[in-house]
């Protein structure tokens, strides 16, 4: 197998393993109780969507970086051409905004949960961002799709005067 196809593999299977993260964590977000009903069941969900952002969510997203620059750098074509640019943008901004509006969020929330179990008053201030979470999720949603799409459509982005 070439180099060539073992990057294109990792790639796609870490980019993959990213939108199915996000996917995973909305779906959560869907269906999280409420900490005022049933905070030992808030917790569990929150501690769950913690560990999937840190195991799965942010390692995959680093790994398909990682494999597309090492494609940038390594296969001749890829040289110049715009649409690798903007799979370059589009990551940044996957990057970016996975650790500022997912990430950092998650684990906040999940430490802030677990702190609840020993101090009551902590439960108010519980899912007073679920909405821009999940609208998080979304965005970066959108921007990973337009990112595979890019990969797979390959736009050229001529002028059709030239």
């Amino acid at each position: 197998m070439t180099t060539r196809k073992i990057l294109k593999f990792g790639h796609t299977v870490t980019g993959m393993a990213f939108l199915g993260a996000i996917i995973v964590l909305w779906i959560f977000h869907q269906h999280l109780a409420a900490p005022g009903d049933s905070l030992d069941i808030y917790i569990a969900q929150r501690q769950l969507m913690e560990r999937i952002s840190t195991l799965v969510l942010m390692p995959s997203l680093l790994m398909s970086l990682l494999f597309g620059l090492l494609s940038m750098a390594m296969v001749q074509r890829f040289h110049g051409a715009p649409w690798v640019w903007g799979k370059l943008l589009t990551t940044v901004l996957m990057l970016e905004g996975s650790l500022l509006g997912i990430q950092s969020p998650t684990k906040k929330e999940a430490a802030l949960a677990a702190s609840a179990l020993s101090d009551e008053s902590l439960v108010a201030g519980l899912a007073l961002k679920v909405d821009a979470e999940q609208w998080s999720l979304i965005m970066i949603g959108f921007v990973a799709t337009a990112n595979v799409a890019l990969g797979v459509w390959r736009p050229r982005f001529r002028s059709k005067a030239s």
